[in-house]
C-alpha cells in the first residue's frame, strides 16, 4: 500500500478519527497520572494498534 494512494489516506483518516475522539479519551479516562505521562502510555497502546490495522488492511486490499 503507497502512502500517498487513496485507500491510505482514506484508511489512516479513518483509523485517526477513531483513535482520536474514542480510543484515546477511553485509555486517558482509566489512567489517573500526570498528563504527560498519560500521554506517553496512549501513544504506546495506538501505534501498535495502527501497526496490526495497517498488516490486517494489506491483507484484504491485496
Amino acid at each position: 500500500m503507497k502512502l500517498f494512494s487513496k485507500e491510505s489516506i482514506i484508511f489512516y483518516s479513518i483509523l485517526g478519527a477513531i483513535s482520536g475522539f474514542i480510543l484515546a479519551p477511553f485509555i486517558r479516562s482509566l489512567m489517573d497520572y500526570s498528563t504527560l505521562i498519560e500521554i506517553l502510555i496512549t501513544t504506546s497502546i495506538i501505534i501498535p494498534i495502527y501497526i496490526i490495522a495497517k498488516r490486517v488492511l494489506i491483507k484484504f486490499i491485496d
